[in-house]
Order: C-alpha cells, then sequence, then structure tokens
C-alpha cells in the first residue's frame, strides 16, 4: 500500500422547498504531518426544523468538529479527542439555546463524524443524518436512526445535539480498503430514496463523485422532497501502511474463541489434546484439518 491516505470527495446541498437551508457538510484534508496523527475528517448536520437556531447549530457542529478535532493532544485517541469535541460543543449549544432562545430546543441539531485515520474509519453520530459504506456494489447503512415513531404517521427526534446538557452519542470503528465510498445523507433525501436506489445510482456514476452527488440531490427533489438535501461523498483512493494503533485495534475486535476441548474443530485446526494449562495460559496441541 502507498504512505499516504488519499481521498476524493464531493458535496452538495440544496434548500429545495424551504426558505432556509439548515443543513451543513464539509471535509478537511489536513497536510503534512497532520495528515498522519489526525487523519481526514467529514461531518454532516441536519438543524432541527423546530428549533430557531437550527441553521446556525448545524454549522458550528460541522465547522466545530472539523477544526476543533484538529488541535486535540496526539496522544489522545480519535475516540477520546472526538468525545471531548463534541461534548463542548453540545454543551455550548444547550447554553446558547436557552439564553438566546430561552429554550432547550433553541439550538438543535443532528451530527454524524467521520475521521479516517491511517487505515480505520471512526464514526460518530447522533439524530437522523445517515452514513452508509458503498463497498463492492454493495450498501450499507452504518448509522442507527434516532427517531421514535408515536404513531402511524408521526415521530420525533429522540436525540440530537444542543438538546441536553448530556450528550449520548454512537460510536463504532472499522477498518478500510481501497475504493470505499462512504456516504452521508440528510432525511430530505433518505426519506425520499430506497436504499436501492441510493445503491444503483453510486454504480451509475463510477467516479464521478460529484455526478453522484448531484444525481441524488436531484432524484430526491424530483419524487417530491420539501426538506433541504444534502449529499457528501467520500472515497478512498489511497490507504497507508498499517500502524501498531490499527493491527491492535483489528486484533481486539476478533471473537474470543470458545472453551476448547479435545475433538473441537476450530479455524481449520481440530484440537487434538491439552499440553498445559495455568491460570493465565492454556496450550493445546492441534492439527491443520485440510493437510
Amino acid at each position: 500500500m502507498s504512505g499516504t491516505l488519499a481521498i476524493d470527495y464531493a458535496v452538495r446541498t440544496e434548500a429545495g422547498n424551504k426558505a432556509e437551508n439548515a443543513d451543513a457538510a464539509d471535509a478537511l484534508i489536513p497536510e503534512g504531518g497532520a495528515l498522519l496523527s489526525k487523519g481526514i475528517a467529514a461531518a454532516i448536520a441536519d438543524g432541527m426544523s423546530s428549533s430557531e437556531g437550527g441553521r446556525e447549530a448545524a454549522e458550528v457542529c460541522v465547522s466545530g468538529f472539523l477544526s476543533d478535532y484538529q488541535s486535540t493532544p496526539d496522544s489522545w485517541t480519535v475516540k477520546t479527542s472526538v468525545t471531548k469535541v463534541l461534548g463542548a460543543i453540545n454543551r455550548w449549544l444547550f447554553s446558547q439555546g436557552q439564553m438566546r432562545y430561552d429554550s432547550a430546543r433553541g439550538m438543535v441539531t443532528t451530527f454524524t463524524g467521520l475521521i479516517i485515520k491511517s487505515t480505520t474509519a471512526h464514526i460518530f453520530h447522533v439524530g437522523d443524518a445517515r452514513l452508509y459504506l458503498f463497498r463492492d456494489g454493495q450498501l450499507e447503512q452504518l448509522t442507527h436512526d434516532h427517531r421514535v415513531w408515536v404513531s402511524k404517521d408521526r415521530d420525533f427526534l429522540s436525540r440530537a445535539m444542543g438538546i441536553d446538557a448530556h450528550l449520548d452519542i454512537d460510536y463504532r470503528s472499522l477498518a478500510c480498503e481501497t475504493d470505499d465510498v462512504f456516504l452521508f445523507i440528510t432525511d430530505g433525501i433518505s426519506g425520499h430514496l430506497t436504499d436501492n436506489r441510493l445503491s444503483t445510482l453510486l454504480a451509475e456514476h463510477g467516479d464521478n463523485l460529484q455526478a453522484g452527488a448531484n444525481a441524488l440531490v436531484e432524484e430526491a427533489l424530483h419524487n417530491g422532497s420539501c426538506d433541504n438535501v444534502t449529499v457528501q461523498l467520500l472515497k478512498v483512493l489511497q490507504l497507508p501502511t498499517q500502524n501498531e494503533d490499527d493491527i491492535l485495534q483489528q486484533i481486539t475486535e476478533l471473537p474470543f474463541p470458545p472453551p476448547l476441548a479435545a475433538g473441537m474443530k476450530i479455524d481449520g485446526v481440530e484440537i487434538l489434546r491439552e499440553l498445559h494449562a495455568t491460570s493465565r495460559s492454556e496450550v493445546f496441541l492441534a492439527q491443520d484439518i485440510s493437510s
């Protein structure tokens, strides 16, 4: 693999049939040593429609996330850095909403952020904007919509930035592969395009990310979306050589094997017998089944 992390990205955002666009999306590709120590960051946010300061909240979340993450100590993990940054932004939004709008919903927005550092993608999510992974022609939703349905026709946002002084944000990580495409969309898109249609449009536009983003926005509007519509696409062009943190993370994500016993077959080998056991370690004799 190349020694440098490289991506391509595109974004398209429109107010649609609304007077104001309360969506925000952007990405930051640092230069020099920061690319190695911090990685590439991207985010999308959708200001809540009933929030008076929703547009500002979305813009603050995206810009604050991209800039403040870069200022965190290099000794911190990605998860620690982003958790602290988002916690501070959330407290500011909550306090400003109460002071400026006299409401706990004064400055509320969804937020979905992505950090790609070395060969690992770190995902941070609260709300109902979505992040997908498009890999080898298959589309997978990586985030969960934080919405609660109270009836067949009525639902509400259950978690968001700025809605409470305490922030409960989803986190997950996964190994990246070259040619992975990460798709960010707001609910103005997801409410009017099925996952199958999203996948088809991404496949049709191949390497032209901007054309793909444009196609998703225009079809959602054609299908009657009355909300703001925003798409951000990020494609992994090159990955660096794995570092120790990447290897350790992959090892720790592997499932633990069940208690071993003679006759058990696991990962292509058959356990013959136990040779040694203490409270801290076990040694078994095994043979390769195929040979």
